[in-house]
């Protein structure tokens, strides 16, 4: 045989969001993995001629919430990347005799081992374990491609083909590889003005951050209330943390308080209001804003609900009348049988007990415009969970892809594409499931929600939005007192035309919404609008701007309450250390750990958020981050 056609053609690599007992395929690493899987690997080879495939399963790291998980995958893709094109010894493949390959490609990574020293042996003894299951997984594995291509060298029958399994790793999945690399996805505007398709926007392609791996301490801490406090250090403010979400940023004799992303810009009154969609439809109407009609229904309402829906005519939108996130919104319903569809889905959701609101569909894009101060600084295109055809993957592996790049985004990181009964209602339409290879270049929506919380893309256009548009979205948030910051979602046909060539309608006014969409899109610029909304406090309070060197903060961060004795000081050093920060970390008192933090604020930022969390063992109450000025240490030291 050839040795240049024996090569490593493709890999699959998936890592379950929990261990299973079950198992996908009939080879499984059995001294690593004796209970459970948490890992799927499959490779294809190349050799006489034709295609060759095996697959095992394995378990690395089976306790989810442990940090060494992020390693062990980081790990796996690392030997995968290794794998991948790999000329293999035709003759050693057959005899089972890839020893040298095989340690080449196990090699420990440095990011494995975490800077463990020489004496640290249950550190050590982790870091062994892992190279030693994925060394014996790929023996056997590629002891199973000997077999099939010495079958196949002998002329006998050919074994069968390994599946897929694509929808039971769909849904185990939690990070997946394809080896080659799938075309990144892409997202082109192209509206439709009266049903006439307009002319198609260049495709944008995903952004990656590079404060995504400064942001890891956050886990999936909402970001709202973490980059606020980011830009109140920034202007150096001092920061109490006394929960989650909750925070109060002092300089003197100022102190201002702060609730996720809602600050001192925005007034009760007006948050009662907005927090209420038919309050704000029956706000706006009289005041002459585009709101569609509709009509607020009690929980099981089903029989006059439909009965309106034929009043004003389809299509029409079913909604919570109080709902966040998207939460069982299912739009353009066209006829009663649609529309009975809809009220399941809304009926299996979170808010599926509550009252709910029948509205005329607008057509059009679903747009989130940020008002701060009076003024729109962002504008966003919030488009459906969707997936673009090539011709070859399954619309879950499409799924699986495009998730691998949300999580470049520091604000869709914890937000994939899920499949939900939203999901299965926009798929039966369309006549596929998740086995279905769609064609190059179709786009699939897989939600009747554009909320990024459901897997929705991201797209900033405030270049591009007309200013007639801008002025509506300034003039509506104008209209409520106390309303200085806003997100203002708009559905409209074409955001580049100017009002009255274009139908757009308000859907509602968001008093805390989401900061982290502008800030960080999927396609286009990012804006910054924390930094934007805590320099128009500042403004409103007649105080300066005194903003820091972003790259260079120093800070002491005090942590209170069941910090000692947990793992807390070990837990500040590592992410330190990942975050590229000097300082120390120190036990203070019995309850009370202390910590200098010096370096970027991004990840200076991201740690003091994350230590109202900590490692899973402790129970912070508070933590105090107060700006110092100290000597530049060398390195970071776990003061014991």
């Amino acid at each position: 045989m050839p040795q240049e056609n024996c090569k490593v053609k493709r890999i699959e690599l998936v890592a379950y969001s929990r261990p299973h007992a079950e198992r996908l395929t009939a080879a499984v690493d059995k001294k690593a993995a004796k209970d459970e899987v948490n890992y799927y690997l499959k490779v294809t080879v190349s050799a006489l001629d034709r295609e060759f495939v095996s697959a095992i399963e394995g378990a690395m790291g089976l306790r989810p919430d442990k940090p060494m998980v992020g390693r062990y995958w980081d790990y796996l893709e690392t030997v995968a990347s290794r794998l991948m094109g790999s000329q293999l010894d035709a003759e050693a493949l057959a005899k089972g005799q890839l020893a040298r390959q095989l340690k080449a490609w196990v090699e420990p990574t440095l990011e494995l081992i975490d800077n463990a020293k020489a004496l640290e042996l249950r550190q050590w003894v982790k870091v062994q374990r892992a190279v030693n299951s994925i060394h014996m997984a790929l023996k056997q594995l590629f002891a199973d491609l000997a077999r099939q291509i010495q079958r196949e060298g002998n002329g006998e029958q050919p074994a069968e083909e390994v599946t897929s399994a694509s929808e039971a790793l769909f849904f185990r999945s939690e990070r997946v590889l394809y080896l080659p690399e799938a075309e990144a996805p892409t997202y082109t505007y192209q509206p439709r003005l009266k049903d006439v398709p307009q002319e198609p926007s260049p495709p944008l392609h995903p952004n990656a951050f590079d404060d995504t791996p400064l942001m890891l301490p956050l886990g999936t801490m909402d970001a709202k209330s973490h980059l606020m406090e980011r830009e109140c250090l920034r202007q150096g403010f001092n920061v109490l943390r006394t929960g989650k979400g909750v925070f109060t940023a002092d300089k003197g004799d100022q102190r201002f308080y702060f609730k996720l992303s809602r600050s001192p810009l925005v007034s009760v009154d007006a948050i009662a209001l907005c927090t209420h969609k038919e309050a704000t439809r029956e706000f706006l109407a009289p005041l002459g804003f585009p709101v569609p009609r509709g009509r607020m229904f009690p929980s099981g309402d089903h029989d006059n609900a439909m009965r309106y829906a034929n009043l004003i005519g389809y299509p029409v939108v079913v909604k919570p009348a109080t709902g966040v996130r998207g939460i069982g919104v299912v739009p353009n319903i066209r006829s009663d049988e649609e529309l009975r569809s809809a009220f399941h889905v809304l009926e299996s959701s979170k808010l599926g007990h509550d009252d709910f609101i029948v509205e005329k569909h607008i057509f059009g894009e679903d747009y989130r415009i940020m008002v701060i101060g009076g003024k729109v600084r962002a504008a966003t295109l919030r488009a459906p969970a969707s997936v673009t055809g090539d011709g070859k993957h399954t619309i879950a592996e499409l799924i699986l892809i495009k998730n691998r790049y949300r999580q470049n985004i520091p604000h869709l990181k914890s937000r994939p594409i899920v499949y939900t009964e939203s999901t299965q209602y926009q798929l039966d339409k369309l006549g596929y499931t998740l086995h279905s290879v769609p064609p190059l270049g179709e786009r699939i929506n897989l939600s009747g929600s554009c909320n990024l919380s459901q897997g929705g893309d991201s797209v900033n256009v405030h270049h591009e939005m007309h200013p007639s548009i801008i002025k509506v979205a300034e003039d509506a948030v104008k209209a409520v007192p106390g309303l200085d910051y806003c997100g203002i979602d708009f559905l409209i046909e074409d955001h580049r035309k100017p009002v009255g060539e274009t139908d757009i309608g308000i859907c509602e006014l968001n008093a805390h919404a989401a900061i982290g969409t502008a800030c960080y899109p999927m396609f286009g610029e990012p804006v910054n609008v924390p930094r934007q909304a805590i320099e128009a406090i500042l403004h409103n309070q007649g105080m300066p701007l005194t903003p820091l060197d972003d790259s260079q903060v120093s800070v002491k961060v005090r942590v209170r309450g069941k910090v000692t004795g947990v793992g807390f000081r070990k837990w500040v050093s590592r992410h330190a250390q990942k975050g590229g920060l000097t300082g120390y970390v120190k036990n203070r008192d019995k309850r009370t750990v202390e910590a200098v933090l010096q370096g970027s604020l991004v990840a200076i930022a991201s740690l003091a958020t994350a230590c109202i969390r900590g490692p899973s063992e402790a129970l912070p109450t508070s933590v105090r981050v107060m700006h110092v000025k100290e000597p530049l240490h060398d390195g970071f030291t776990l003061i014991r």
